[in-house]
């Protein structure tokens, strides 16, 4: 592609986003009678589109003004030519487009997948059931196209993007995964809500507990606040699916966490986190959960193993328990230290 072609479909793109970004704000009549005279330029935009998806200083720019279409005309532009633009999108991030973008860390690829992913966050906040469709499509594009390229991989702006758009998923359609019916929210308590979808949640799950495994510390804060925000807004630590498989498992990495001081910063968060996961099921957190993690503890023998499970007060506050975790926590580093300083042979403490 010449040049000069590129510098106008630039200075073109700048121009009509910022008339969009002005326009936002308006009245709705104004905004209608904005589109109505950007229509044919967006559609044009959108025919080009898939003819420079390998070209991502262009792609860049046309997402940027798609994006803020999205934020300020969506409602303008109707359901069905947002759902062509939508299903345009998808149609042309297939794996090899989304590997071909991500594997330059910070290059204009990796901001065009972010934009990619900021569009779809507008998308899945959407309320009302026009967008519902294409919620199997949004989360397999996440869990088995942009997630296998960036697990193992820093990456850390498209992965703040992609669990954002995890997130918001799960927060704005708690429905797709949980049906609530009128008998359970009478009977709250007894009756379990309906699980739906349940293989999407459980590996969007384990998306966020793989992401506590890993060093970026930022991307960790943020994980640990949406999931805590679910629990408080959805009470997701409660529903049978995390109580009985997740639980646990999510608890045991939260406390590896601590052990190995790699999130210091957070220690604090990260306790309060595990009192709320462990205030679900106390008895079984004391009785099974405690002395397991304990068993499979290395660096320590069976007589400081004891000592740490009888150290661990069974109270059920919130200050007594994580200062429980935090003694446990600091009491294992130090036997682990005394044991490494020893000689072999020698009597332990």
């Amino acid at each position: 592609m010449c040049m000069a072609a590129k510098v106008i479909i630039h200075q073109t793109l700048s121009v009509l986003e910022d008339i969009v970004e002005n326009i936002s704000g308006e009245s709705t009549k104004s905004r209608q009678i904005c589109y109505q005279s950007l229509q044919e330029s967006v559609q044009v935009s959108l025919a080009l589109f898939p003819a420079f998806i390998h070209q991502s200083d262009v792609t860049d720019e046309m997402l940027s003004f798609f994006l803020t279409l999205f934020r300020g005309l969506r409602v303008q532009m109707g359901v069905p030519f947002t759902e062509q633009i939508i299903q345009t999108f998808l149609n042309m991030f297939t794996r090899e487009q989304l590997a071909e973008s991500i594997l330059h860390e910070g290059s204009t690829g990796c901001r065009v997948v972010e934009k990619f992913l900021k569009i779809l966050q507008v998308v899945v906040q959407e309320p009302g059931q026009v967008f519902k469709p294409f919620l199997p499509s949004i989360i397999s594009l996440c869990m088995e196209q942009v997630y296998p390229i960036i697990a193992e991989r820093p990456s850390p702006d498209v992965k703040a993007e992609l669990f954002e758009l995890l997130f918001r998923t799960l927060h704005h359609n708690w429905r797709f995964f949980f049906k609530s019916t009128v008998l359970a929210s009478v009977q709250r308590g007894i009756a379990e809500e309906q699980m739906e979808n349940e293989p999407q949640f459980s590996a969007i799950m384990q998306a966020f507990g793989q992401s506590f495994l890993q060093p970026d510390i930022h991307l960790f804060k943020q994980n640990l606040f949406y999931l805590e925000t679910l629990n408080t807004k959805q009470k997701l630590y409660h529903k049978k699916i995390f109580r009985t498989t997740m639980l646990f498992q999510f608890v045991n990495v939260l406390l590896q966490v601590l052990v190995h001081k790699s999130h210091d910063l957070l220690q604090e968060e990260i306790g309060i986190a595990i009192y709320n996961m462990a205030s679900v099921d106390f008895d079984g957190f004391f009785a099974a959960f405690l002395p397991e993690f304990l068993t499979s503890c290395d660096g320590v023998d069976a007589n400081q193993k004891n000592v740490l499970g009888r150290n661990f007060k069974m109270d059920r506050d919130l200050p007594s328990f994580t200062q429980s975790v935090h003694r446990l926590v600091n009491d294992l580093r130090y036997y682990r230290l005394c044991n490494d300083s020893l000689p072999p042979g020698t009597v332990k403490l």
